[in-house]
């Protein structure tokens, strides 16, 4: 037990996040807007903007429960922007609603689920590197399909399928999950 308290702790630490001015929590009403992007524009990058999105983790263990945060920031002060076009915005938007999506993933994944005292942080681990993938490759190929924001039409297809897929999810919003951990 006192290991796995240890584990726990160093869990904590090591995925725990803090809320600064920097972090927009994602909410469903709340837009990013211009004035969200801090960062000095990457000059030799040929992108007119970037996303900064991630997903936050902190976890705590009480008697045979753990208690998970999993919460999607915007991260100010590494999204910049060049051009500034309202299509654009939606496009970057986008970034981060997709971001959420996973999120809502990985909070499925767990909640409720069981695991083991002793492989607790590596099925954790596991789980999030899986979400952490499919996020990723998923901002890939939006951004492969919109070509940036250019091709319109495959814009809108990718902003209603977000919007049903996060519909889906949508009982998944609460960021606090719960999972049983047993001997």
């Amino acid at each position: 037990m006192k290991h796995l308290f240890l584990h726990l702790i160093l869990a904590i630490i090591c995925f725990s996040f803090t809320q600064d001015d920097n972090l927009i929590l994602w909410q469903e009403s709340k837009k990013v807007a211009w004035t969200d992007f801090k960062a000095t524009p990457n000059a030799s990058s040929s992108y007119k903007a970037f996303t900064e999105s991630e997903i936050k983790t902190e976890i705590a263990a009480k008697n045979n429960e753990a208690h998970i945060s999993i919460k999607t920031f915007f991260d100010k002060n590494k999204s910049w922007v060049k051009d500034k076009t309202d299509e654009l915005l939606a496009h970057e938007q986008l970034h981060f609603d997709i971001t959420e999506l996973w999120a809502r993933k990985f909070r499925q994944k767990i909640k409720g689920k069981t695991f083991s005292f002793k492989t607790f942080q590596k099925e954790l681990n596991a789980i999030q590197t899986d979400i952490y993938k499919g996020s990723k490759d998923m901002q890939t190929d939006y951004d492969k399909e919109t070509q940036h924001a250019v091709v319109v039409a495959s814009q809108k297809k990718w902003e209603k399928k977000i919007s049903q897929d996060l519909q889906k999810l949508s009982t998944f919003t609460t960021t606090e999950v719960n999972g049983m951990l047993s001997k």
